[in-house]
């Protein structure tokens, strides 16, 4: 009742637009994200799919999330995807890791807490603990095709006592959104040398318009 009371005094507003928003920390408008299923422009080598598009009031959601640290709008992300993903047959879903100091600073990795409701609903064991992000990188985001591929060589690592894990096993890589994919494929790339099943890809976001990136 107090909370009730306290929201008509003082409006939640929307974490894209300001306009008033409800449970969800975002207003009707922005609480809508396009579906987009695209699986087929990118020469990753293996079966990928990016599930939203990555519009302008994705970035936004993305960005609060990730840079300012809006942990609040992490159940809309699940929801999302638990409306919209399909089931993909996997005995492991491994969140693509953060540098260890950027997850220090962020708090947590968005990746992770996005699929967690996912994995748990399809019960695949979510193992953030197989693989992780061997040095710092700069942000991606701002990098073109040539330069991600030269700052992302080698920069994944499994943990020597977690190989035995993958081997024989189908693997679900996720990640936040999937651009040129060439962060994936060095992921993937370097789990395939531990002999699993297969490897699948899957993202939240998915830019519209990245036709044959390589």
């Amino acid at each position: 009742m107090l909370k009730q009371f306290w929201n008509l005094l003082f409006p939640q507003k929307c974490a894209v637009c300001g306009g008033a928003a409800d449970r969800s920390l975002l207003c009707q408008n922005c609480a809508r994200l396009h579906p987009y299923h695209e699986h087929s422009q990118l020469a990753l080598g293996y079966k990928y799919l990016g599930l939203f598009e990555y519009d302008e009031t994705a970035r936004k959601i993305l960005a609060q999330i990730k840079y300012q640290k809006n942990r609040e709008l992490i159940p809309f992300i699940q929801k999302s995807l638990l409306q919209h993903a399909p089931k993909i047959t996997a005995d492991l879903l491994i969140p693509a890791p953060l540098n260890p100091l950027r997850r220090q600073e962020r708090g947590f990795n968005q990746v992770e807490e996005f699929f967690r409701t996912y994995a748990a609903y399809y019960h695949i064991p979510l193992r953030a603990d197989i693989v992780y992000r061997g040095r710092h990188t700069q942000k991606l985001a701002a990098l073109s095709p040539a330069e991600r591929v030269k700052e992302t060589a080698d920069i994944f690592q499994v943990w020597e006592n977690k190989t035995i894990e993958l081997k024989n096993k189908k693997i679900l890589l996720a990640d936040d959104i999937i651009t040129t994919g060439n962060t994936l494929r060095k992921l993937a790339e370097t789990i395939a040398q531990y002999a699993p099943a297969g490897i699948e890809i899957i993202s939240v976001f998915r830019p519209v318009g990245r036709a044959n990136m390589l």
